[in-house]
């Protein structure tokens, strides 16, 4: 007897595996040396470290209604799709790691949506009709993904990423009879495998610790391939603001040096005027060209006979003062700028003497207050040192708890001072 079937398979992914594996990328490796080379004195201006993510988007599985029919033929059905669905909503949560600029790994969760096929056929054997036509679908999975992101950084937050990944996945496929008006659940089937993924995506840093980005994933399974577009969103826990460098100084505009007229030469009966060509003194320091050994000298700057800046030892006395919670030797985010063009003062200046003295209010005992203004004096100390590369011979770290008041409110006496009493080798500037 033979008997007509419809059925309707829906795929849908249930349960994740572990993955482990390893990509690399050669292509940014090469940029990796050549930016390095270039911008040995820069700093990646955006946030480090770890985070966390999730990307939304669409997924397609490369097939088409002609693949399954001629699939079903392969199998010995005697079948045709009348409906493919072959592409959903698919999205991906996941936690990484930034070593740097340009390299990142990730590990998390993806999901590529359901899929679904109708198709009618007849057979004399339902059972043996339906055990071959489970293994007929437009692929679809779900399971837990690593991959490897080598980044190319561009101005103004702007990334170009290649992403190599690794995917364990597993999918169920559940097939069901249309009888009249009855549904029914005549099998179901399950198969799992993993395998290599690649994509690219640009992103594009919206905040220091917050970065938006469009993705293209190409994910080979068994049989098909599938297309991922997805929009993302990653998160830095980094707080750390990036290095700053110093400030330069306000250029002056050089004053235009008087020009001495020669009186004219009288013309010399039969003897042509010579043609002498004016000296020239192209940074306009006074010196000329010829005599010049230090070109493109700044314009505030005195010289000397060789057109070189001169420079004199002067005293400098700065200090900054930042102020902490009650019972705290945490550094508020707010003082981080200054905290930042401190350590570039020192650098360029190379500054080495640099007094960071901790204090407190009277509450509590005074030994306790006295640690506690030890404890702020090393947090500042540790800051330059580890975020800005201070050398920490330089810095002299001194409690004085709460024997030096400058306020009867306590919250100004909860302070740090940071001094700087040395001599640097500065420019001497034109008046």
């Amino acid at each position: 007897m033979t008997k007509n079937n419809k059925r309707a398979p829906k795929f849908k992914q249930t349960r994740p595996s572990v993955v482990v594996a390893t990509a690399l990328f050669g292509a940014v490796m090469t940029s990796t040396v050549s930016a390095n080379e270039s911008t040995q004195d820069q700093k990646w201006p955006y946030a480090q470290g770890f985070y966390i993510g999730g990307q939304l988007g669409h997924a397609k599985t490369d097939t088409s209604a002609d693949n399954l029919n001629s699939l079903y033929n392969a199998a010995g059905l005697n079948s045709q799709s009348t409906d493919v669905d072959k592409s959903d909503l698919g999205y991906s949560l996941f936690v990484g790691y930034r070593f740097n600029e340009h390299w990142a790994v990730e590990g998390g969760y993806q999901d590529l949506g359901d899929r679904s096929v109708s198709f009618s056929g007849s057979t004399t054997n339902p059972n043996a009709y339906y055990n071959l036509a489970e293994e007929v679908y437009p692929e679809t999975a779900d399971g837990l993904s690593l991959s490897v992101l080598g980044s190319i950084p561009f101005d103004n937050g702007l990334t170009l990423t290649g992403k190599l990944g690794y995917f364990d996945w597993e999918m169920d496929a559940v097939s069901t009879e249309l009888s009249g008006t009855n549904m029914q659940r005549p099998g179901a089937s399950s198969r799992k495998d993993s395998g290599a993924w690649y994509g690219v995506e640009v992103g594009y840093h919206i905040e220091y610790d917050l970065q938006t980005y469009v993705s293209l994933q190409h994910i080979p399974l068994q049989d098909d391939d599938v297309n991922v577009i997805s929009v993302g969103l990653r998160f830095w826990f980094d707080d750390k603001p990036a290095y700053r460098p110093a400030k330069p100084a306000p250029a002056s505009i050089a004053k235009p040096k008087p020009v001495v007229e020669q009186a004219p030469i009288a013309p010399q009966p039969n003897v042509e005027k010579a043609k002498v060509e004016k000296p020239k003194d192209t940074d306009g320091d006074g010196v000329f060209d010829s005599e010049d050994k230090c070109a493109a000298t700044p314009s505030t700057h005195k010289v000397d006979a060789k057109g070189c800046s001169q420079f004199v030892m002067k005293p400098v006395d700065m200090k900054v003062v930042i102020l902490y919670a009650n019972n705290s030797s945490e550094i508020d985010k707010k003082y981080f700028d200054k905290l930042a063009d401190l350590a570039s003062f020192i650098k360029k200046y190379n500054v080495d003497s640099l007094n960071v003295v901790g204090h407190t209010s009277a509450s509590g005992s005074a030994a306790y207050n006295q640690k506690l203004s030890e404890r702020r004096a090393q947090s500042v100390a540790q800051f330059l040192t580890e975020r800005f590369g201070i050398d920490p011979k330089v810095i002299k770290p001194v409690g004085k708890g709460e024997s030096e008041p400058v306020s009867e409110d306590p919250s100004l006496n909860r302070r740090m001072e940071v001094y700087i009493k040395s001599d640097v080798k500065m420019p001497v500037l034109k008046s």
